[in-house]
């Protein structure tokens, strides 16, 4: 058996970054559909972008606004094409009772992709899209090996 390399250095995830159209209408999206909490907003001069940091359990959220921000359709294309453009694909939770938290995405009247998928390996899965079009998939553990 072989030993996993070690890192070279010590490091944590600090969080994830979206950008977005609107920061306000996502903060607000963001709390209302996952319950995130406003940490800090303010102006990144630096990329001429405003920015707003959310936190939720064990994660935090970075939402920027471009001045200039475009949209490339490939990258919110339809699966199984969305997964074609190199890059980021999608922001992936795991949850205890998929079928409550699905019944709740139809409730607040979010954007589905698909509801309650069998992933093939036990898991199941219900994929949305924030208020701008971005991936984001739900799932409950089932018997994955990564899961």
């Amino acid at each position: 058996m072989t030993t996993p390399p070690q890192p070279l250095f010590t490091y944590s995830l600090h969080n994830v970054t979206i950008s977005v159209s609107d920061l306000d209408a996502s903060i607000q999206w963001w709390n209302r559909v996952f319950g995130l909490t406003l940490v800090a907003k303010s102006r990144f001069d630096a990329i001429g972008a405003d920015v707003a940091f959310l936190e939720g359990p064990g994660f935090r959220l970075e939402l920027l606004q471009p001045a200039n921000g475009v949209r490339i359709p490939e990258l919110t294309a339809e699966p199984p094409a969305h997964i074609r453009p190199i890059g980021n694909k999608a922001l992936v939770f795991r949850v205890e009772d998929l079928e409550s938290v699905t019944r709740t995405f139809r409730d607040l009247g979010v954007t589905t992709v698909w509801e309650q998928m069998d992933l093939g390996d036990g898991s199941i899965s219900t994929a949305i899209r924030d208020n701008d079009g971005n991936l984001i998939n739900v799932f409950q553990q089932g018997a994955s090996p990564v899961g």
